[in-house]
């Protein structure tokens, strides 16, 4: 496979991933206003978290001034100078399909790209009422679980189905390690049982999580998020499929250009196995930033190992 076709496959992942849960973020955040009564320092800061999540909390801060929630919504949104906003992501998406469309379904490329069309003809704008963003956000959400299932169930299993899996296992465990980071440094504007509950609810794990146990202990939930090997958004999941996924593209050995992605790889695999209730409150936030910086340097590593583009836009 030519690499910027292999390159094209792996940020359509990506981008898909990622357009998914920053909608389901925002629109989170959206409901947790509409029901819950807090201060509004607590707003502020919850926002400010989910611009660090979702986008880029220096490039917001430099180019706007203060937190209106209109102003967020926008950056978050429609802001295409912020690489993230879902209309961003929306073009990267298409752009992508579009390079991709002899190794991907023809229903692929038409699924992102009535989308991508709708919302060029009529975009989602100031002022951004309850109804009309969520409606936008929960389409963005069913376009992206519909692309899934047209990948899964028309798609062949060869390199291009494979480069396109890592690239959305890549960018969800990155996502996972991300949330968990920000809420802990936030731990202490945040009442802890509530930081505990939102990071099941951003990571989308709230309802898995509770059909197997009814305590919500930090350190519990933390082991849940980071090791779980039954929970498709933990860390852990996501780096076991990438490393097998990768062994399937190598025929299951280990070639010298390939060596330094599986030492990275099993780098994260050594740290995630370890146990959340057995440290300190700063040795778990220690252990989550080591998590969070290894998976950040994957992505460059499984680029150079595969000649594809640096990835600039991953955060």
């Amino acid at each position: 496979m030519l690499s910027r076709v292999a390159d094209s496959l792996y940020w359509l992942g990506r981008y898909s991933e990622r357009a998914y849960t920053n909608a389901y973020i925002i629109n989170v955040q959206i409901d947790q206003m509409l029901e819950l009564s807090r201060t509004e320092k607590q707003y502020e800061q919850q926002w400010h978290t989910i611009l660090s999540i979702c986008g880029y909390i220096e490039s917001y801060e430099s180019r706007y001034e203060g937190y209106p929630i209109s102003q967020m919504l926008n950056y978050l949104i429609s802001d295409l100078q912020n690489y993230n906003s879902i209309d961003s992501l929306l073009t990267g998406i298409r752009n992508n399909a579009k390079n991709t469309r002899d190794c991907i379904p023809n229903a692929l490329f038409e699924e992102w790209n009535s989308l991508y069309l709708a919302n060029n003809e009529s975009p989602l704008q100031a002022p951004y009422t309850v109804l009309a963003t969520t409606e936008y956000l929960v389409k963005v959400r069913k376009t992206s679980l519909t692309a899934t299932g047209i990948i899964d169930s028309l798609m062949s299993r060869d390199e291009s189905f494979l480069f396109m899996k890592i690239g959305k296992w890549l960018e969800r465990s990155e996502k996972t390690a991300l949330i968990i980071l920000n809420l802990m440094e936030n731990e202490e504007i945040l009442k802890q049982d509530f930081a505990v509950t939102l990071a099941l609810q951003l990571t989308n794990t709230l309802d898995e999580y509770t059909r197997r146990s009814r305590m919500r202990d930090a350190e519990k939930v933390l082991n849940f998020l980071v090791g779980d090997k039954n929970c498709s958004r933990s860390v852990g999941y996501g780096i076991g499929k990438i490393k097998n996924t990768i062994f399937e593209i190598e025929n299951h050995e280990v070639p010298l250009y390939a060596q330094q992605l599986f030492e990275a790889i099993e780098a994260i695999e050594v740290l995630i196995q370890q146990n959340a209730s057995d440290m300190t409150k700063q040795e778990r936030k220690q252990w989550v930033i080591q998590i969070h910086n290894q998976c950040i340097k994957l992505g460059p590593i499984f680029s150079e190992t595969y000649y594809l583009t640096e990835p600039i836009l991953v955060k």
